[in-house]
């Protein structure tokens, strides 16, 4: 098979008909005068003429030939097979495994150094005429690939790569090689996977198929490491108060095919290590390790559990933190007299300075007030808003407000529905009675008790205290709700939802005294500190988890941050700075974590958020993939397993096809160009 890498050129080989046109041009008619005298010399004439026109022919010939050669050389002829001409030139992107996971001890060193120092024996195999690209896989989603280039370019590229502590981006990582590859002209095309082949790394789509381009896997030393990961810490939904015990699990899970009974997890808070704990984990298996703890002071705590040393260390620390707020502040919207109760319950005394800041203030009032100085607003009553003060608090609701609402005995249902069903999930039928009778009355059936506001509360046989509702309006919950609790014939009482970012409760029976005996029970006033401080409480900071390499948005709620430059301070304690967003009416900041640990923001030199970051749980599983499974799994129609202890350029050499020609063609035409010169003398000479 004959073909050539450089078609397009072949149409200048019509340059090979210029020195035809030139000669036909530059052919002059004379007039021919015989001379009786001269008669006798016409025979010889006859005979050097002849020689004199083939010498001309073939010096034409031999110049078309000669631009026509060039032309070839150029075009760059490549036949399939064959002994002659140099190899075929190759187009190849490494893709380089830099990984979390590649980060770990084997028997003949550090892995990654192994894979490092591999991949330069593989780029020593390329020639000057070869295309090369070296992606990393760990931070594809930030870093170019470089494009093809020289071999040494792609030397340099891998001395500059570090470890990483995300996960290997392998889909990506070949479309970007499909792409590079079939915008090449050369005649190999091969993408290299220089990999630990882990199974969480292959991709949900088949790249390499529909293409032609060979997949070579390098091997690498890889074990059966006994691994032990922690994959998360969680906190159960407690609502975390200074002074009080709370508890916190982490889990353990153990990847090795052996039981695991000598490993020693240990609990650091705020850079101390204040509790520790044995660890025995079955193979295959998971196992939770219990510490309860407390801390003593408000404001941003974390810290992390940490395992003993194993080969992979990367796995071995779980990352949290939270944030228990130094005052919060409490807007009422007043529009019925249960708002001086709730305020009552929650600050007796105004001349005490305590836990909350309570403002009450009238609808009409509203223009004056920055939602966003306020950590909870409740709508006490249902007040009836305009449409811009309507707008203004379900925007602060939207990007993570929180909002109470108590129905009212004079709520207007019909403006509720309009305005709120959408927010709360409650639809109202009718509305209380305004004429009943106290011979009969409701009470509440059942609650979850799992749900951090009711966790504290130990009632007998999880039975709610007896509290008396003489009417209740009639209603129903809809859509993604929680109900949180119910009223004696079912009906819902206490109802959560989420509203964009931010979270509302709604209390769906009215609690002034003329409709309920609530406000002089016991049970009133820890049922409204606990409701108020699980909405000011960022329990979503404890339950999120966030991991390297995943893109995070952080939204800038204290007011402090608003006009002032925003300092990002990572795990190494490197700070650089950040530009918040605009994000549908709040400021956001956006950034793609590439190390695990606790990150903060800062403005104006104060501490405004924390949050932690950790290894994927995905890169705790060392086990390999198969290469053929692997080959299977990418689409790879050819692909060639490049053995760890074996030479890498004869092996690969004996999977490349194709030898080109243009040398023997450059050659040819330099041949024929000293025999035009030479003859183009001796017919001058002559």
């Amino acid at each position: 098979m004959f073909g050539f890498l450089n078609s397009a050129i072949l149409l200048a080989g019509l340059a090979a008909l210029i020195p035809l046109v030139i000669h036909l041009f530059s052919r002059r008619r004379v007039k021919v005068i015989e001379f009786s005298s001269l008669r006798h010399l016409k025979e010889m004439e006859k005979r050097q003429l002849r020689r004199l026109k083939i010498r001309q022919w073939l010096l034409l010939l031999l110049r078309m030939l000669i631009v026509l050669v060039a032309v070839l050389a150029f075009a760059r002829p490549t036949a399939r097979e064959g002994s002659t001409g140099s190899h075929a030139a190759v187009s190849a992107v490494i893709l380089f495994d830099n990984s979390a996971s590649m980060n770990r001890s084997v028997a003949n060193g550090e892995l990654l150094d192994l894979t490092r120092r591999r991949t330069a024996q593989l780029l020593e195999t390329f020639s000057q005429s070869d295309e090369v690209a070296l992606i990393d896989l760990e931070q594809l989603s930030t870093e170019s690939s470089g494009g093809l280039a020289s071999s040494s370019a792609a030397l340099v590229r891998l001395n500059s790569l570090s470890a990483g502590s995300g996960l290997a981006q392998l889909e990506r990582g070949l479309e970007t090689a499909v792409e590079l590859l079939m915008a090449s002209d050369n005649y190999n095309r091969e993408v290299y996977l220089v990999s630990d082949r882990q199974r969480s790394s292959l991709p949900e789509s088949d790249p390499l198929r529909d293409t032609d381009i060979p997949l070579y896997l390098v091997d690498l030393p890889l074990e059966d490491n006994d691994n032990l990961g922690l994959v998360a810490v969680d906190f159960g939904g407690q609502l975390i108060q200074p002074g009080h015990d709370f508890d916190l699990v982490a889990t353990v899970r153990n990847y090795s095919r052996r039981d695991s009974d000598d490993r020693i997890a240990s609990l650091y808070i705020d850079g101390r290590r204040v509790a520790q704990a044995d660890v025995t984990v079955p193979a295959g298996g998971e196992a939770g390790v219990r510490f309860t703890q407390s801390v003593s002071s408000t404001g941003f705590h974390s810290g992390f559990v940490e395992l003993t040393d194993d080969y992979f260390g990367a796995d071995n620390r779980y990352y949290f933190s939270f944030c228990i707020p130094d005052r919060s502040n409490l807007l009422i919207i007043d529009a019925d007299p249960i708002a001086s109760l709730l305020a009552l319950a929650l600050v007796p005394d105004q001349t005490l300075t305590g836990y909350w800041s309570v403002k009450q203030t009238q609808p009409e009032l509203l223009s004056g007030v920055n939602f966003l100085d306020y950590d909870v607003v409740v709508l006490a009553g249902v007040p009836t808003l305009n449409d811009t003060q309507l707008r203004r608090l379900q925007a602060f609701v939207r990007r993570g407000g929180a909002l109470a609402i108590a129905y009212g005995g004079r709520t207007d249902i019909d403006y509720f529905n309009r305005a709120w069903s959408n927010v709360t999930g409650v639809t109202y039928q009718d509305p209380v009675r305004q004429s009943f009778t106290r011979a009969g009355y409701y009470s509440f059936d059942q609650i979850d008790m799992n749900h951090p506001i009711f966790q504290p509360f130990g009632f007998d046989q999880n039975e709610p205290p007896e509290i008396k509702f003489y009417t209740l309006p009639r209603l129903s919950a809809a859509g993604s709700t929680d109900i949180l609790m119910t009223f004696t014939g079912g009906q819902p009482a206490l109802v959560e939802s989420e509203y964009g970012r931010g979270k509302v409760i709604t209390f769906c029976g009215p609690i002034s005294p003329e409709y309920s005996d609530l406000t002089s029970h016991g049970f009133f006033v820890p049922l409204v500190s606990r409701l108020v401080e699980y909405l000011a409480a960022d329990l979503t900071s404890l339950e999120t988890r966030l991991f390297v390499g995943q893109a995070v948005v952080r939204a800038l709620a204290s007011p402090e941050s608003i006009g002032y430059q925003v300092d990002l301070i990572r795990p190494d304690s490197s700070a650089v700075r950040v530009v918040p967003e605009d994000d549908n009416g709040s400021l956001v900041v956006r950034i793609t974590p590439l190390q695990a640990g606790i990150y903060r923001l800062a403005a104006n030199g104060r501490e405004i958020d924390r949050w932690a970051v950790n290894v994927d749980p995905a890169e705790c599983d060392l086990s390999a993939v198969d290469p053929d499974q692997i080959a299977v799994s990418l689409g790879a129609e050819e692909f060639h397993q490049l053995p760890f202890d074996q030479p890498l350029a004869s092996t690969i050499a004996d999977f490349r096809v194709g030898r080109e020609l243009w040398q023997i063609f450059l050659w040819a035409a330099v041949v024929l160009m000293a025999v035009e010169a030479l003859l183009g003398r001796r017919s001058t000479v002559e």
